[in-house]
């Protein structure tokens, strides 16, 4: 059994939460067998076999990103990546010119529409003027609406039967009916490419310290490509995978798949159970609210599913003992989550993004504890956040403390929709954007969090999100993610700067993985 002694000669970082340091730690089969001062340690080796690993940077447990997309991340870099432009004829014209085909489509990298002149998504005519001889879609940076051109338009059509969930006249599909339509173009690419797409996602998370991450929601598909890939120890980073939920799911099948990727040593591809998205999001007015938009009288957003269904996945899926993380943004879809919990009770369940909280709501948050899963830099993405939902709910938002001494908060990205950076999400919980014009942050500010806090979210609370206590730490019996920083996060006093600190795996010891 090899054994490799690694040594900061800044510090290590054991644990955030609490905080523990130390100078050395001992690593065996990937997993931290022993931490302390080098020369203890050194000393305990008499005899064996080992080396040594130094680091000149401070060393620490590698970031758990409890709640992103690594498979729309790969698309999205299979296919060109963002696009920053300033105008929708400027987009228009990138899309013709660069985007690539799958299956016959015309797919463009996910857009922000606050970020162009019109503030809008594009119309199907716009499209037509540019592309009118094959099927387009360019899909919204929240990933719950598309624009489709006509002869995108078409073709859904006959691929879904019917679109319920969009306005044709414009060219707008949302939710369900483009999350299928997605899945049917995907499920044509060849098994190459959707392997090349999911591992261009995952080494996204990767370049940036992030050792673990949980997949909310993935096809079938994916779920094997995942598989093979782990049989073939290709896996960049840990992937603690959520089914996407839809009607007629056999739940028997994801009990099988929790039981079979959790009972095998050495792995790191696991599934923990279900994912159901609840609503939409507040970036296309799709996140059901309990009244209507400030900024679109009349609309309050969408359910994907009734009380009734969701008390039916709930108790289904606490009989067969598997987690189920429910995404839900708007206050309203929040409101119908209470009441399924109070029917179902005691539940595997994790709560996803939990945006916009009454206080009312919150209480009841406290006497349920669910694992919340937050994303705090949408604090900034939503700069417009105050134009649609007015001052009154501005103060409902993102209420990160709040909802930290309700229940545990795990840290995320939901990448692509934010950077996949985790100081860049570390930076927005401490500020709330008062230092990017963020014009609610001031009044909102108590629900900053501290960054030891913040760290300890991104880590040990995300972990717990995760089901798997290994993660996100560096004490014995914790998994060898090992991460070197260029700067000690904890002892930064501009929150600026944070956004400076690079996190690189610590290479010389990636391929050691836990028998």
């Amino acid at each position: 059994m090899p054994y490799i002694l690694v040594r900061s000669k800044r510090r290590v970082i054991n644990c955030y939460k609490p905080l523990v340091t130390g100078e050395a730690l001992l690593v065996s089969n990937g997993v931290v067998v022993a931490t302390g001062d080098y020369e203890s340690l050194k000393k305990s080796l008499v005899g064996e076999d080992y080396e040594v690993v130094e680091s000149g940077n401070v060393l620490a447990p590698g970031f758990v990103d409890a709640h992103a997309h690594p498979d729309s991340l790969g698309y999205n870099m299979l296919l060109g990546g963002s696009i920053a432009t300033g105008s929708l004829r400027s987009l228009l014209e990138r899309v013709a010119g660069e985007s690539r085909s799958i299956a016959g489509w015309v797919i463009a990298p996910r857009v922000d529409p606050s970020k162009l002149e019109e503030g809008r998504m594009p119309y199907s005519w716009e499209i037509d003027a540019f592309i009118d001889d094959k099927p387009v879609l360019i899909q919204h940076v929240s990933g719950h609406m598309a624009t489709l051109n006509k002869r995108g338009l078409e073709l859904a059509l006959s691929i879904l039967g019917s679109i319920g969930y969009g306005d044709l006249e414009k060219g707008w599909i949302y939710e369900d009916d483009l999350w299928r339509l997605l899945s049917h173009i995907r499920s044509s690419m060849s098994e190459t490419e959707t392997s090349e797409a999911l591992l261009l996602g995952l080494r996204g998370f990767e370049a940036y310290g992030v050792t673990a991450v949980g997949a909310a929601g993935l096809s079938q598909r994916e779920i094997d490509v995942l598989l093979q890939l782990d049989s073939e120890g290709k896996l960049p980073v840990r992937v603690y995978s959520y089914v996407m939920y839809e009607k007629g799911l056999d739940m028997s099948r994801v009990e099988k798949l929790v039981e079979e990727t959790w009972s095998r040593p050495g792995r790191r591809f696991r599934v923990n159970g279900l994912k159901i998205i609840l609503d939409g999001a507040l970036g296309p007015r799709t996140a059901f609210l309990s009244s209507e938009y400030n900024d679109a009288p009349g609309r309050r957003g969408f359910l994907n599913y009734n009380v009734g269904e969701l008390e039916s996945v709930l108790e289904e899926a606490s009989r067969r003992g598997i987690q189920i993380a429910v995404h839900v943004i708007g206050d309203g879809a929040l409101d119908m989550v209470i009441k399924a919990l109070r029917k179902a009770g005691n539940t595997l369940i994790r709560l996803e993004h939990v945006s916009l909280v009454r206080d009312d709501q919150l209480t009841e948050l406290k006497t349920f504890k669910p694992i919340l899963v937050l994303q705090p830099h949408f604090i900034i993405s939503d700069s417009w956040i105050t134009r649609r939902l007015g001052w009154e709910r501005a103060s409902w938002v993102y209420r990160l403390r709040d909802l930290a001494e309700a229940s545990i908060t795990a840290y995320s990205t939901d990448a692509p929709v934010e950077p996949v950076n985790p100081f860049e999400t570390i930076y927005a919980a401490l500020t709330r954007g008062s230092l990017d014009g963020i014009d609610y942050s001031t009044s909102t500010i108590r629900n900053s969090v501290t960054v030891l806090e913040a760290l300890g979210h991104y880590t040990v609370d995300s972990a717990v999100a995760l089901g798997d206590p290994r993660l996100g730490c560096l004490l014995p019996g914790c998994y060898a993610d090992i991460v070197e920083l260029s700067e000690d996060p904890i002892i930064r006093s501009d929150p600026a700067t944070l956004r400076q600190i690079k996190a690189n795996v610590l290479k010389l010891i990636k391929g050691y993985i836990e028998t």
